[in-house]
């Protein structure tokens, strides 16, 4: 299961859902755009529920996985998260947990 912390909130959904999240994100801050998106998750005593998250360029999210399975399909939020990304100009990485070649800055200038 992905862990996400959104609004002093913490969910618990898929890992690839999780990745997609962060992908759409990180998307609409280079386009200065925002959106609302529905995601299932794991809320309050482990039930899942439909939860709306608004994700843009001041969105401040984390993200972390967990050895607990998400057991529930999420193969039709999957498929939205990839429509949404494509038609926002990207291409959803095909491996889940994947992070592309200069994605994360290693801070060498730092040390």
């Amino acid at each position: 299961m992905r862990r996400i912390s959104y609004a002093e909130t913490v969910l618990g959904t898929d890992e690839r859902l999780g990745d997609l999240l962060l992908e759409y994100a990180a998307l609409l801050a280079r386009t200065s755009s925002a959106d609302t998106v529905i995601l299932p998750c794991r809320v309050g005593a482990g039930e899942v529920e439909a939860v709306s998250i608004l994700v843009g360029p001041a969105s401040q999210i984390a993200a972390w996985s967990d050895d607990e399975p998400f057991g529930v399909d999420v193969s039709a939020a999957v498929a939205d998260l990839e429509r949404r990304i494509a038609v926002a100009g990207g291409t959803p990485r095909t491996a889940p947990g994947s992070i592309g070649p200069g994605a994360l800055d290693d801070f060498d200038e730092l040390a």
